[in-house]
C-alpha cells in the first residue's frame, strides 16, 4: 500500500509538468523581437537657476520590431539608480520627475506603478518603428549646491501576451544630467526695513558727528555658494558737504575694518546675516552741514 501511494505522486506530479512545459514554448514562440534603437540623454536644461522655477525638457524614445508577430506593447520607465528620481551631486539631492504630457500632469511609471501610467502602442512588421515622447521636469526653488548633477533610468518594454505584460523584452537606460549654476540673492535692513540690495536700498543716520557718529545696517545674503562683497564709496570714503567740507569715517564688514579710499572687494564664506558699521572720529572742527557720501554694494557669486 505504501509503494502505490507514492507511485501515485510521482505520476502526478509528472503529469502537471506536462503543461507548463506547452505554455512555455508556446509564449516563447509569441513574443516578438523589440529593440530600443535610441533614447536621448535626459537633459531637462543645460543650466538649472534655482531661482529661475520650472526647467522643463522634451525626450523621446524610438523603438523598432525586429521579428515575430504583431505585438501589443507597454513602455515605461523605472525610479532611477539613486531612487524617487533624484539626481546627486555628492551628498546633495536634487528632484526631478517624468511625465507623459507637456502640462505635467501624468507621471510616466514603470510596471510597478499604474499601468496606465505606461505607454501603450502596438507594432508589426509593417509598423516596424514608433516613437514614444516624454517630458522632464526639474521643479524650481531647490536650493543646492552648484555643480553637475546625474541619475540613470532604466526604459523598459513589455509585451501584453493576452492582457497580462510579460518581460522586459528589451531594455535601455539613460543619463538624466543638469549643471546648477552659482545664485545669490541679497537684501539691506535698514532700521528694520528690507529691501532688495537692487536701487537705493536706505539711508544710514549717522546722527550728530561733533562727538562722532557711528550708523549700523544689516546684509542678509541666500545662495548656494560663497560670494565676494563689493564696495565702493562716491567720495573714496568720505562724508562731504555742499560747502566742501568733509569728514572720512571707516567701514566695519562683520568686525573687519574695510578701507574705502579705494574700494574694497571682501569674501563672504556663505549664505547669512553680516553687518556693516560705519564709524567716524569726533569732528568739531569741520564746518555745520550735513554730511553724506553714497555706498554701493554689489553682491558676486563665486
Amino acid at each position: 500500500m505504501s509503494i502505490l501511494v507514492l507511485l501515485c505522486r510521482m505520476t502526478t506530479a509528472l503529469t502537471l509538468c506536462l503543461p507548463l512545459s506547452v505554455a512555455a514554448a508556446a509564449k516563447d514562440k509569441d513574443r516578438c523581437d523589440i529593440d530600443i534603437s535610441k533614447i536621448d540623454r535626459i537633459e531637462p536644461v543645460a543650466e538649472y537657476d534655482p531661482y529661475g522655477g520650472n526647467a522643463t525638457g522634451y525626450h523621446a524614445v524610438e523603438l523598432e520590431h525586429e521579428g515575430g508577430p504583431a505585438c501589443a506593447l507597454l513602455v515605461g520607465i523605472d525610479d532611477g539608480n539613486n531612487g524617487s528620481r533624484v539626481m546627486e551631486s555628492s551628498k546633495d539631492r536634487l528632484v526631478y520627475d517624468l511625465y507623459k504630457d507637456s502640462r505635467l500632469g501624468q507621471r510616466v511609471d514603470d510596471i510597478r506603478g499604474n499601468e496606465s501610467n505606461m505607454f501603450a502602442l502596438a507594432m508589426d512588421s509593417k509598423n516596424d518603428n514608433a516613437s514614444v515622447q516624454f517630458f522632464s521636469n526639474i521643479p524650481g526653488g531647490q536650493l543646492v549646491a552648484k555643480g553637475t548633477y546625474s541619475d540613470r533610468v532604466t526604459v523598459n518594454v513589455y509585451q501584453l501576451l493576452e492582457g497580462i505584460p510579460v518581460g522586459p523584452i528589451a531594455s535601455r537606460t539613460a543619463q538624466v544630467r543638469t549643471k546648477v549654476r552659482s545664485v545669490v540673492s541679497a537684501s539691506v535692513i535698514v532700521d528694520g526695513v528690507e529691501r532688495p540690495l537692487n536701487g537705493t536700498v536706505g539711508t544710514v543716520d549717522l546722527g550728530d558727528l561733533t562727538r562722532g557718529g557711528i550708523g549700523r545696517f544689516d546684509l542678509d545674503i541666500s545662495g548656494n555658494g560663497d560670494y565676494s562683497l563689493s564696495l565702493s564709496s562716491q567720495n573714496g570714503g568720505q562724508l562731504v558737504t555742499s560747502g566742501g567740507g568733509s569728514i572720512g569715517y571707516q567701514l566695519y564688514v562683520s568686525g573687519r575694518a574695510v578701507s574705502m579710499a579705494r574700494g574694497a572687494t571682501v569674501d563672504l564664506g556663505g549664505a547669512g546675516r553680516y553687518e556693516l558699521r560705519v564709524e567716524t572720529a569726533a569732528a568739531g572742527q569741520v564746518l555745520a552741514g550735513t554730511y553724506n557720501d553714497n555706498l554701493i554694494l554689489t553682491i558676486t557669486a563665486n
